[in-house]
């Protein structure tokens, strides 16, 4: 993918401000958790539409048009996706006050899980056969990670994204890809944030980070000083903010990015949603670039794994590959990963 022009005065990067570690919330580190009502009903429908007057008072003029951007977006389609496994994630943004910019909520995931223990996410998961549609998924899965209300006067639904597809390693068995549908969601009062509580049986910490930073590729200088530590855990990159791999995975050529925040990165399939649900709202894609020279995209890594699935053996191979990741310029590089290998 070519890079784009930077853009408009319309579509202004928002000003992040500083950060406090009082917003990073681990499990376990004390407080009830807040009564978050009753789980979501599967035969309330929710809408989606601009949240009113009242709700957008107090934002920056950046904000709102983020908004209003995902708004005018709608609600993308849910394709069919036949035998792939399905999924959704939420997308749940909010200003904290004295800040002109939208941040977005998200979770370490826990420790003990076999699937990418540790890693950031957006609250979600797969699809149950009770949900009635990505939005409800989403907000089920929002509401057993991290307590948010299934029905809260505060929560204002805006659009669903078109689905993104998780991208694996070489030699990963297709049934492991899932379709995963983003659904965005506005919090109108951040207080309702800070209530949220981790679900220590899977997500270890909740923390945010300014959406703005993603697609800039890099956060302001008030956001900086809070971020990890350079070189250390959760950061040993030598960028400062944003690294980047070109690599070759099960679906073709992919570009592997990280972000650094002030806790885990934003990397892989988190990553990718962001950015995907970044261009939206700033009505442009990043200048960095989103995919690798002849990656497909994920309408079409989406339609391939679809047409597959259907041809290929129920029976498991006799002499299995490891996992690797192909390099660019030849050769291959181990894959940490060892879920995607049963």
């Amino acid at each position: 993918m070519t890079d784009t022009h930077p853009p408009t005065s319309g579509t202004s990067t928002p000003h992040q401000h500083g950060e406090s570690s009082t917003h990073i919330r681990q499990s376990g580190s004390g407080g009830a958790h807040p009564s978050a009502g009753a789980p979501p009903d599967p035969s309330v429908e929710y809408t989606f539409g601009l949240p009113p007057a009242r709700a957008l008072a107090g934002l920056s003029d950046a904000s709102r048009r983020s908004i209003e951007h995902f708004v005018a977006h709608g609600v993308s389609p849910e394709p069919d996706v036949g035998l792939a496994r399905r999924a959704a994630v939420l997308i749940a943004l909010f200003q904290r006050p004295g800040e002109d910019g939208l941040r977005v909520l998200l979770t370490t995931r826990a420790k003990h899980l076999r699937r990418n223990p540790s890693q950031t996410a957006l609250p979600g998961g797969q699809r149950d056969a009770t949900d009635p549609s990505a939005a409800f998924n989403a907000r089920r899965e929002a509401y057993e990670e991290v307590g948010l209300p299934a029905s809260h006067g505060a929560v204002h639904m805006l659009a669903v994204l078109a689905p993104v597809l998780t991208v694996l390693p070489l030699h990963a068995p297709f049934k492991h890809h899932i379709v995963v549908t983003p659904v965005v969601a506005f919090i109108d009062d951040p207080a309702l944030v800070d209530t949220l509580v981790p679900n220590p049986d899977e997500v270890d910490c909740i923390f945010d980070h300014p959406l703005g930073a993603v697609w800039a590729g890099e956060p302001d200088e008030g956001v900086r000083p809070s971020l990890a530590e350079h070189g250390g855990e959760w950061w040993p990159h030598d960028e400062d903010y944003h690294s980047t791999v070109d690599r070759v995975g099960a679906t073709g050529p992919y570009r592997m990015h990280r972000f650094r925040t002030r806790h885990s990165p934003i990397k892989g399939f988190t990553s990718n949603v962001l950015i995907s649900a970044a261009a939206v709202a700033y009505a442009a894609e990043p200048a960095y670039g989103h995919f690798a020279a002849g990656q497909r995209r994920f309408s079409d890594a989406i339609h391939e794994v679809v047409s597959t699935l259907p041809t290929l053996s129920s029976s498991p191979p006799q002499n299995r590959k490891p996992l690797e990741w192909g390099l660019l310029a030849g050769g291959s590089q181990a894959s940490g990963e060892t879920y995607y290998q049963q």
